[in-house]
């Protein structure tokens, strides 16, 4: 972690993780353009990753919109393990525990799961996600950015940033446990920020952020489960211990937008378009909230920026309307 900068201006939108999901932040950040709310910097986890640097490099929605979806129906993804998924299944088979049963036992993958460290290659993941994140500093992106990324040996969270080259950065947030192999980047070894910081809050209370507007694009509820086995058992208690990191960094953010209505799997990719619209009225929502906390921001800047003097004149014609 850095040390923390309490200079005004600082401003957070965090994109967090949950793979398709993710594609609600395009939502997100359509309505808050439209809506003129500012914000200063991107944290980026996981598929909040991907868009946080699409968007970061070049702050134009349509064409995060584009590179995004692009990606999802691109070739390659489209016939890897992931981007089948969901088509390997009928809808008896929706739930998370069947789908993963499935993966393993029905797509010739069972020989990776034990023998290597992911189901996905180091080459397949190169040739999806390459064209679509440039090879450059993190530190030139026209809005600054921060990745998170789990180191595995030490166990604690990285914030990617600055000199940090960018595409390593986001494959190494999005690499989901099981399913992508560990990103290496100088020696050590990165894994899904969301193992940790699903939505970057713990990042971006160390940066200094004054005020922080957090995606959260989870589940609505749980997900229903039968545990039948002890592999139903393992992701069930995963996913109680996600939800309650999670809950727990909502509880610090200043203002909180879920998209997600119902439960959506993290493969079904082909949903994009719903998805993308739930981002869009989950945040129209929250507008008025958004302006509100903003306001108060702002008076709280004008008022603290000045000395004692100062500060109690302003305060005197607050407190005379």
């Amino acid at each position: 972690m850095v040390k923390k900068d309490r200079r005004p201006g600082k401003i957070f939108l965090n994109l967090g993780g949950g793979a398709a999901r993710g594609f609600a932040h395009i939502g997100v950040l359509s309505a808050l353009r439209e809506a003129q709310i500012p914000f200063d910097c991107l944290v980026g986890v996981s598929m909040g990753a991907i868009v946080a640097s699409v968007y970061a490099v070049n702050p134009d929605v349509e064409y995060t919109k584009d590179r995004v979806v692009a990606l999802a129906l691109s070739r390659k993804f489209q016939e890897s393990p992931i981007g089948t998924w969901t088509r390997r299944t009928n809808e008896s088979q929706r739930s998370f525990f069947q789908r993963l049963k499935n993966l393993y036992t029905n797509t010739n993958l069972v020989r990776r799961f034990f023998l290597s460290s992911g189901i996905l290659e180091e080459e397949q993941i190169n040739e999806v996600l390459y064209p679509f994140i440039p090879d450059i500093a993190i530190g030139t992106a026209r809005i600054p950015l921060y990745i998170v990324a789990v180191d595995l040996l030490s166990g604690t969270s990285r914030i990617f940033q600055g000199k940090d080259r960018l595409r390593d950065a986001v494959i190494a947030s999005a690499s989901m446990p099981m399913v992508f192999p560990p990103r290496q980047i100088e020696g050590r070894f990165y894994s899904d920020g969301g193992v940790l910081d699903k939505i970057g809050v713990d990042a971006a209370e160390s940066l200094g952020a004054e005020f922080i507007i957090a995606v959260d694009v989870s589940d609505e509820k749980l997900p229903e489960a039968r545990l039948r086995s002890g592999l139903d058992v393992m992701l069930r208690t995963e996913e109680i211990a996600s939800l309650y990191r999670r809950q727990y960094q909502l509880k610090r953010a200043d203002v909180v937008i879920q998209p997600i209505r119902g439960n959506i799997h993290w493969a079904d990719y082909g949903k994009y378009r719903e998805i993308m619209d739930m981002g869009y009225e989950a945040t129209r929502a929250k507008i008025e909230e958004l302006r509100h906390k903003l306001k108060l921001l702002n008076l709280r800047r004008r008022f603290f920026l000045g000395g004692f003097s100062t500060r109690r004149t302003k305060l005197r014609r607050l407190l005379q309307g």
